[in-house]
């Protein structure tokens, strides 16, 4: 009997939209997300180097499962402009079968 597998939703932010949209076309077509939602503009602000810094970004969002995380994101951190990027991932407690079903089946696992 296979363990299944935990659904995660990972974030990061980017400063351009075409950043988002190329982050996210690499992981799907490497199947490594089922799913990618890109928002914004936003207004974000955080501590950076010593001082308070207010910014634009966007906010991707991904869908995947927790066993593919390590490759997201090395990928992720590979090709992101930032020196030091976000990247958050969340187990996600509860998904409805159908949304799993499809989540898992189009992944590499």
């Amino acid at each position: 009997m296979s363990v299944p597998s935990v659904p995660v939703v990972i974030s990061t932010t980017v400063e351009r939209r075409t950043d988002a949209e190329k982050i996210s076309r690499i992981l799907l077509e490497k199947r490594l997300i089922a799913c990618a939602q890109i928002q914004g503009p936003m207004s974000s602000s955080y501590w950076w180097q010593g001082a308070i810094v207010t910014a634009q970004e966007f906010l991707l969002t991904i869908k995947s499962v927790e066993r593919l995380a390590p490759q997201i994101e090395d990928l992720i951190l590979s090709i992101h402009p930032y020196s030091t990027p976000e990247i958050i991932m969340m187990p996600i407690s509860r998904i409805s079968d159908d949304y799993r079903q499809w989540l898992e089946k189009e992944l590499v696992i």
